[in-house]
């Protein structure tokens, strides 16, 4: 299975750039960053979301995140927010809409699978 990775965060004028850089590292490993006017993105690929499926399995949502991954999806990608306050202390909090004054961790991933992608993160076993 093919998967794609892209998370963006808002940089605002009140915030520190290493620190909202640190915020989206607590949460996926990397391959590319971009630092834009005003944004912080990242790209990666299945790998970068190793922490954060085992994170859905130990903080026991997978089946909240399933939800919100399904909710998410149109055709081959799946969006979702992250808290970006709660990732700053390395825990992703799921988010159905923006409800932080900071703004959240906008995720899109583009897989050619996306029922066997959305079963790999959320998988009981």
């Amino acid at each position: 299975m093919k998967c794609k990775i892209t998370a963006r965060a808002r940089v605002n004028p009140t915030e520190d750039l290493d620190k909202v850089i640190t915020t989206i590292s607590n949460i996926f490993k990397f391959d590319e960053l971009e630092i834009g006017e005003g944004y912080v993105s990242m790209t990666g690929e299945m790998d970068s979301l190793l922490d954060l499926r085992e994170s859905l399995k130990n903080r026991k949502i997978r089946d909240t995140a399933q939800r919100i991954f399904l909710n998410g999806t149109e055709g081959n990608k799946i969006t979702f927010s992250l808290s970006k306050q709660a990732a700053y202390v390395s825990v992703p909090n799921l988010v159905d809409s923006e409800m932080s004054a900071l703004g959240e961790i906008e995720v899109t991933i583009e897989t050619d699978d996306v029922e066997g992608f959305i079963e790999w993160m959320t998988a009981k076993s």
